[in-house]
């Protein structure tokens, strides 16, 4: 045989095989709309976020980011929708923390941990507050655990999710004050919500009282809006809120800092050179003034961490909201 016709021959084998389709998907990758996954309601602020970064993201990519909001469980819905697509970049994920990360604790069955996720990189940090009705009658931590211990059963308790990052924080608050009053057993139920938008409707119709949120949801609605702010989770307090004192100032210091940090993530297995490519597409999108001056406006500080650094990140959050999950025997069904 000549050596044309080998060469032909093993060419028509490889096609076959598929290998040189993986090729040419990788190396012209995208060539059609990517879908992001947003694991909570439209309209609060990962979803927002979702929405400004992605706009600019498309350029970079060459193709359209169809946002898809597949909220439920503590965001383990849609979890479980990107953790089971093809690994071809054609299904990514905007999280909020490393909740994905750990949802094999909360969620019985639930079959996939961190290494089922490729992290691509981290964009932004998101403060969260403590936030009460209008009608509550308290504006400190200390004075909110005063009333409900005159008052039990009077009070319920929202987050935007079971299992998620505001629920867990709620958990945490729970436990430092047994620990820091003898024991005390706060008689506050948990209403969860499936995102911001909903909890944030509740919390101002008064369906729910007391809420920890994400402070870029509440820009349009603290005080005089139904809604008042009583404290903030960050060392210090925020030059556009600096009325409201941080945790620390009330004797909750350790509440202090567990914020989440808003990142993209993929499944496992999806080729190194896509992830590359977001990774890359997102990191110049970060770069972006505009882009990074609607993130502030609505207090998601701009950032930027690799896919090593957010890999490392996502390591060390596990570990500390595993320990809360535990204590607290949460189960998410």
């Amino acid at each position: 045989m000549k050596r044309s016709a080998i060469i032909v021959a093993v060419f028509a084998w490889l096609v076959s095989s598929g290998f040189p389709a993986s090729w040419a998907a990788e190396d012209d990758y995208p060539v059609r709309p990517i879908q992001l996954i947003v694991p909570f309601a439209a309209g609060g602020s990962l979803d927002i976020t979702a929405r400004v970064v992605g706009q600019k993201l498309r350029e970079y990519l060459g193709q359209q980011l169809v946002i898809v909001n597949r909220p439920g469980a503590g965001s383990a819905v849609g979890a479980r929708f990107l953790a089971s697509s093809p690994p071809d970049g054609y299904t990514i994920y905007l999280a909020s923390g490393s909740t994905f990360g750990f949802l094999h604790l909360l969620v019985p069955g639930f079959p996939y941990q961190l290494k089922d996720f490729a992290p691509i990189a981290a964009i932004a940090t998101n403060t969260s507050v403590f936030a009460v009705n209008a009608e509550v009658p308290v504006n400190s931590l200390p004075e909110l655990v005063a009333y409900v211990q005159k008052n039990p059963g009077k009070l319920n308790f929202c987050t935007t999710g079971l299992g998620g990052l505001n629920h867990l924080q709620f958990e945490m608050f729970k436990t430092l004050v047994k620990e820091k009053h003898g024991g005390l057993q706060l008689d506050l139920p948990h209403v969860p919500y499936n995102g911001v938008a909903p909890a944030l409707t509740a919390l101002r119709g008064n369906q729910v009282q007391v809420c920890t949120l994400p402070y870029s949801s509440l820009l349009k609605n603290s005080d005089g809006k139904g809604i008042r702010m009583i404290a903030i989770m960050r060392p210090q307090r925020l030059a556009s809120i600096a009325h409201v004192p941080a945790c620390a100032e009330q004797g909750f210091a350790e509440m202090d800092g567990n914020n989440s940090m808003v990142n993209f993530t993929a499944p496992a297995d999806t080729p190194a050179p896509i992830l590359a490519k977001l990774e890359t597409a997102l990191q110049k999108t970060m770069q972006d003034n505009e882009v990074r001056q609607k993130l502030e406006d609505i207090d998601a500080a701009p950032t930027f961490l690799s896919a090593r650094e957010m890999k490392e990140w996502l390591e060390g959050d596990v570990r500390k909201w595993e320990m809360i999950i535990r204590n607290a025997n949460m189960v998410v069904k």
